[in-house]
Protein backbone atom coordinates (compact mmCIF):
# COMPACT_ATOMS: atom_id res chain seq x y z
CA UNK A 1 0.00 0.00 0.00
CA UNK A 2 1.21 4.17 -0.44
CA UNK A 3 1.87 6.13 2.54
CA UNK A 4 -0.69 8.63 0.32
CA UNK A 5 -4.03 8.14 -0.29
CA UNK A 6 -4.79 7.66 -4.03
CA UNK A 7 -7.92 9.98 -4.05
CA UNK A 8 -6.85 12.95 -1.83
CA UNK A 9 -3.02 12.85 -1.29
CA UNK A 10 -2.81 12.75 2.42
CA UNK A 11 -0.57 10.66 4.25
CA UNK A 12 -2.30 7.35 5.48
CA UNK A 13 -0.93 4.77 7.59
CA UNK A 14 0.43 1.60 7.14
CA UNK A 15 -2.44 -1.40 6.62
CA UNK A 16 -5.45 1.36 6.68
CA UNK A 17 -8.12 0.20 5.12
CA UNK A 18 -9.62 3.46 4.82
CA UNK A 19 -8.45 7.27 4.45
CA UNK A 20 -8.85 9.23 7.66
CA UNK A 21 -9.76 12.42 5.58
CA UNK A 22 -11.44 11.75 2.69
CA UNK A 23 -12.94 7.91 3.50
CA UNK A 24 -11.35 6.58 0.37
CA UNK A 25 -11.42 2.40 0.41
CA UNK A 26 -7.70 2.01 -0.05
CA UNK A 27 -8.26 -1.90 -0.35
CA UNK A 28 -8.15 -3.44 -3.68
CA UNK A 29 -10.95 -5.49 -4.99
CA UNK A 30 -8.97 -8.79 -5.00
CA UNK A 31 -8.06 -7.83 -1.10
CA UNK A 32 -11.63 -7.29 -1.03
CA UNK A 33 -12.99 -10.57 -2.41
CA UNK A 34 -10.28 -12.57 -0.28
CA UNK A 35 -10.97 -10.74 3.08
CA UNK A 36 -14.91 -11.23 2.24
CA UNK A 37 -15.89 -14.26 0.08
CA UNK A 38 -19.33 -14.61 -0.83
CA UNK A 39 -21.60 -16.99 1.49
CA UNK A 40 -25.10 -17.29 0.45
CA UNK A 41 -25.98 -18.16 3.83
CA UNK A 42 -25.07 -15.17 5.85
CA UNK A 43 -26.44 -13.48 2.89
CA UNK A 44 -29.87 -15.47 3.84
CA UNK A 45 -29.36 -15.15 7.64
CA UNK A 46 -30.54 -18.87 8.04
CA UNK A 47 -26.48 -19.49 9.62
CA UNK A 48 -26.51 -19.76 13.86
CA UNK A 49 -23.59 -17.73 13.53
CA UNK A 50 -25.40 -14.82 11.53
CA UNK A 51 -27.36 -14.27 15.12
CA UNK A 52 -23.99 -14.22 17.00
CA UNK A 53 -22.44 -12.06 15.00
CA UNK A 54 -25.52 -9.51 15.19
CA UNK A 55 -26.43 -9.73 18.71
CA UNK A 56 -22.94 -8.41 20.09
CA UNK A 57 -23.68 -5.41 18.37
CA UNK A 58 -27.06 -4.64 19.69
CA UNK A 59 -25.58 -5.67 23.37
CA UNK A 60 -23.37 -3.26 22.77
CA UNK A 61 -25.53 -0.14 21.28
CA UNK A 62 -27.91 -1.30 24.58
CA UNK A 63 -25.17 -1.24 27.34
CA UNK A 64 -23.90 2.05 25.83
CA UNK A 65 -26.98 3.53 26.02
CA UNK A 66 -27.72 2.45 29.73
CA UNK A 67 -23.80 3.69 30.71
CA UNK A 68 -25.43 6.92 29.00
CA UNK A 69 -28.29 7.20 31.02
CA UNK A 70 -26.73 6.57 34.36
CA UNK A 71 -24.27 9.44 33.68
CA UNK A 72 -26.81 11.61 32.55
CA UNK A 73 -28.31 10.90 36.16
CA UNK A 74 -24.89 11.38 37.91
CA UNK A 75 -24.24 14.42 36.60
CA UNK A 76 -28.15 15.76 37.19
CA UNK A 77 -27.58 14.51 40.98
CA UNK A 78 -24.37 16.53 41.05
CA UNK A 79 -25.43 19.30 40.20
CA UNK A 80 -28.37 19.12 42.70
CA UNK A 81 -26.23 18.26 45.47
CA UNK A 82 -23.96 21.33 44.27
CA UNK A 83 -27.06 23.67 44.33
CA UNK A 84 -27.56 22.68 47.92
CA UNK A 85 -24.58 22.64 49.55
CA UNK A 86 -23.93 26.15 47.97
CA UNK A 87 -27.66 27.93 49.45
CA UNK A 88 -27.68 25.52 52.44
CA UNK A 89 -27.74 28.63 54.79
CA UNK A 90 -30.47 29.87 52.89
CA UNK A 91 -32.37 26.66 52.64
CA UNK A 92 -32.23 25.68 56.09
CA UNK A 93 -33.24 28.90 57.67
CA UNK A 94 -36.32 29.03 55.51
CA UNK A 95 -37.25 25.39 56.59
CA UNK A 96 -37.08 26.64 60.31
CA UNK A 97 -39.16 29.14 59.56
CA UNK A 98 -41.69 27.20 57.48
CA UNK A 99 -42.08 24.63 60.27
CA UNK A 100 -42.10 27.20 62.89
CA UNK A 101 -44.94 28.55 61.59
CA UNK A 102 -46.76 25.39 60.89
CA UNK A 103 -46.17 24.41 64.67
CA UNK A 104 -47.69 28.05 65.56
CA UNK A 105 -50.84 27.05 63.43
CA UNK A 106 -51.62 23.73 64.29
CA UNK A 107 -53.87 23.19 67.28
CA UNK A 108 -52.57 21.85 70.59
CA UNK A 109 -53.80 18.17 71.01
Amino acid sequence: MSSTCPNCNHPVRTGAKYCGFCGTNLTSSAEVKIAAPPNKQEKTGTSPDSKGQKQPKLKRFRTSQVVTVVAIILLFLLIILSVICRYWSEISQTLVQLLFSLYVRLPLL
